[in-house]
Formats: structure tokens, sequence, C-alpha cells
């Protein structure tokens, strides 16, 4: 049982916010079925979807309040627009306490009042904005576009606008004495509980002073524990990396003597070749036959290339320890000037496993100024997209990173000759949990994640997509962070 559809109707014409009304109306629909039923299932539903309720209502209000802002409507359209917001949120926080406190809340009521704000905020108030960001786009101003939508309307209209707005408040004051009776009977379960306890204080003032101690004794225990298990972790830690570093640090020196020894050894063989010359014809031809045995022709020409291949391989192996190393820093939250094309390296290096058996990687990296980034972020983001291109990729394929400068940004490009998206994909790739992955496969929160890094150094992203055409993200940076 589905709450409500999706028609047109719903669509404003903006994709971020169409996306986002869309995974909503979706989240409520996949709830309703269990949420109509008056059960343990039902009472099981609720928890989630409030939470789900409250992550998405922080992500979506922000970003309608941000596009207005920017778009410049007018102080009391926004003031009006964040009240609707703002009741919605307190409606939720307040059946979120009704929750908690009383482990159940009725689905049903749930629904009517999702139905109810889903109706009203979407056909009335998000049309509304809509339309005067239309009309600034046309030209008229935003006065203007504010007293336009704020016009009488039509009797039809006014009627359906009326009733909307009548039923959503009517469900919104209804849920608000239900949540005051709740709170008084919690109140009286807290008295009654009170007093149970005032029964056992005797009891309890005996015994306060053992719980305490046994408490305290418990609490050192368990900080002895955990230091114990810290300092176990840290020294782990410690003794890989020697165990890795040892045998890299000694098979690197070996390699460098044993390069000089088949030097020294080379040189000896055109010693032995320039007299053997003069030897007689029998031992002559013992070595010219034991010189075709071993092909030392080949051999000349292969040694030295197997032992720049080796130390290339130890050289790779303490480059990808390292990009791994930096990857998973702890220090996350330091801001610093940092080479983006450094930060494509260590990318390349941390997703090598993944893209190296699928497709073959063309970098085209211009040379670019330091940029103010939190750069172990950065990479992160980069190594989300590189996975993703490589998971786009069926067979074999290609994927290109480019990089460049344009004013006082950089960019980052990544694409892919894989198979593209189409349009109703593109739209709602940077939704939180939307994925087209199969299920185990993806969490869908990979490039929402990625989006939320871009906006917090206040940058931006694009995607350019078509079914069987690949796909091409591009990041823009701006140099400098702006001040807080």
């Amino acid at each position: 049982m589905a709450l409500m559809a999706w028609t047109p109707y719903f669509e404003t014409g903006l994709d971020l916010v169409d996306a986002q009304h869309h995974a909503l109306v979706d989240m409520v629909n996949n709830a309703a079925p269990h949420l109509a039923l008056d059960d343990e299932a039902a009472k099981q539903a609720v928890g989630p979807l409030l939470d789900n309720l409250t992550r998405y209502a922080a992500i979506h209000f922000r970003d309608e309040e941000r596009m207005m802002v920017q778009k410049g409507l007018v102080p009391d359209y926004l003031r009006h627009h964040h009240q609707t917001h703002q009741a919605f949120v307190d409606e939720v926080t307040q059946m979120r306490r009704q929750y908690e406190q009383e482990g159940s809340l009725p689905g049903a009521d749930l629904l009517r009042f999702l139905g109810s704000w889903l109706s009203f905020h979407i056909l009335v108030e998000d049309q509304r904005m809509a339309n005067q960001m239309a009309e600034i786009d046309a030209g008229q101003s935003a006065q203007q576009a504010y007293e336009h939508v704020s016009e009488p309307q039509d009797a039809a209209h006014a009627v359906f606008n009326s009733s909307l707005l009548d039923m959503f408040t009517l469900l919104t004051e209804r849920n608000q004495k239900l949540a005051q009776a709740n709170e008084e009977v919690h109140r009286v379960k807290v008295a009654l509980e009170l007093a149970n306890q005032s029964l056992e204080q005797r009891v309890q003032e005996r015994t306060s002073e053992l719980a305490a101690s046994m408490a305290h004794l418990e609490r050192a225990q368990n900080q002895l524990l955990q230091s114990e298990k810290m300092a176990a972790v840290g020294q782990l830690a410690a003794g890989v990396a020697h165990e890795i570093n040892n045998p890299v640090g000694f098979v690197t020196s070996n390699l460098g003597a044993l390069s000089d020894y088949v030097t020294q050894l080379l040189e000896l063989l055109d010693t032995y070749e320039q007299v053997a010359a003069t030897l007689p014809q029998a031992q002559r031809e013992q070595v010219v036959a034991a010189r075709k045995k071993i092909d030392l022709d080949y051999l000349r020409e292969d040694i030295p290339n197997l032992l720049h291949e080796s130390k290339d391989g130890l050289a790779r192996v303490k480059r990808i320890v390292g990009d791994l190393r930096d990857f998973s820093h702890s220090d996350e939250g330091h801001w610093a000037a940092a080479d983006l094309n450094q930060a494509v390296e260590s990318a390349l290096n941390v997703v090598r496993n993944e893209t190296k058996y699928k497709a073959e990687i063309v970098k085209a990296l211009s040379p670019l100024p330091p940029v103010v980034c939190i750069v172990a972020q950065i990479t992160q983001v980069l190594v989300n997209l590189l996975v993703n291109a490589a998971q786009a990729i069926a067979v074999k394929g290609a994927i290109t990173v480019r990089s460049g400068v344009l004013g006082e940004q950089v960019w980052l490009e990544v694409s892919d000759s894989g198979s593209g998206m189409p349009e109703e994909v593109r739209k709602r790739i940077f939704e939180p949990f939307y994925t087209t992955k199969p299920v185990g496969k993806g969490t869908g929160l990979g490039l929402s994640i990625t989006w939320e890094i871009i906006q917090r150094h206040h940058g931006s992203i694009d995607v350019q997509s078509a079914p069987g055409q690949g796909s091409t993200f591009r990041i823009t940076l701006p140099l400098l962070q702006p001040q807080a």
C-alpha cells in the first residue's frame, strides 16, 4: 500500500528539489505498508522512519533555503518558508520524543501527518518557491515575483490550497494535543516511579557506598583493559610497519649490491671474450658453444632490465604503503595548501587493485598551484570517483584523469568509458542512500559523502553522462577558502 503516487504535478522544475522530494515520497511509501498495520512490525518501523526523516530534513531544508538565498528571494518569504520547515522539524522532534518515552507511536497518525505535510509542502509552498525563482530568471525583480505568487488565486486553487492548509493545521494541532496528553501520562508515571523509589531509599542509602566503590573499581578495570588494548594495537601497528620496512629495506640494499656485482661480472665476461680470441681452436669452440647455450647476448640485455623492474617494484610497494597510511591518517581535519596532482597519484595508488585488470589509466595532469584544502578528504573524493569509474566498466576500458586551472580555481576530472547513466539516474546520484548497485554491493553514500566534502570546500561537482557513452565527473575548487 502506497501513501501517494509521484505525479508530474509534484515537479517544481528544480532538479535537486524534485529529486529530494521523489526520494521522500519513496521513503514514506516504502514504510507505509508496515505503519498501516497496528502490530509489532508497525512499532519497529516507526523509529527508523523518524530517523530517516530527521536526516532527510537536515539536508533538504538546508539545500532549499540555500537555493532561495542564492536566488535572492525576498526576506519575508524566506522567513515564511523557514517557518514551514521548522514546523515539520518540531513535529518530527515531538513524535520522536513521544516514541522514546512511550516505546511506540501510532503508525496511522504518522502517515496522516506525512500525507498532509507532503501535499501542503510540495504542491503549495515549494511550487510558490519555484515560481518565484522562475520569474526572477525571466527578468522580474524578487519583490515582483513575490507579489505575483501572493496575488489572489482563482476559486478552485484557493479552495484547494486552503483545504491543504486546514488539513495540515488540524493534524498538527491534533498531534500536539496527543503529545501533550502523552507527556502528562509520562509525568504521572515518573511520579509513581519516584514514589516507589522512595520506599527503597533506606536500602539504597545503606548500599550506595558499596555500589559506588564497585562502580569505581569496574571503571578502573575497564580503563586498564582499554589502555592495554590500545597499547597492543599500537605495538601491532608499529610491528607491522617494522616488519614491512625491514624486508623492503634489505631487499633494496641487496638489489643495489647485486646490480654492482652483475656489472662487475659482465665486465669480467668482456675481458674473457677478448682473451678467448687468442685461445687454441678447440678451447675457442668450447667457449663459443657455452656462450650459445646460455644465450649470453640475451642475458646481458635481460639481467639489467630484471634488476631495474625489481627496484621499481620495491619503490611501488613503499609508495603504496605510504599512500594507504596517508589515506587513513587520523588527522583529517587539517586545512593546508596541497598539490592536488599528488592527491590524484595517491588515489590512483590506493585503487590500483580495483582498476588494473579493468581499465587503462590515462593521466592528463597540468601543473597546479597549491590549493588550501583537507587533502585526505579530497583524496577520499578521488578514490570514490575512481572506484565508481572502474565499476562502471563491464570488461575492459579506460579511465582518464585530468587537471587544470581556471582563474582562481582548479579543476579535476575523472572520465570513464563505462556504461553511462540515463537522465533519471544522473539526477539522483548525489541523494543519500540512492544506489543502482545490487543489495550488499553499495550503501548509496559514496557520492553523497563526495558531494558533502566538495560543498565543505566551497567547490562544485558536475557530471556529464549518457547511456553507452561513459561518465565524466568534474570537481572545481577555489585556491583559497573564504574566511570564517
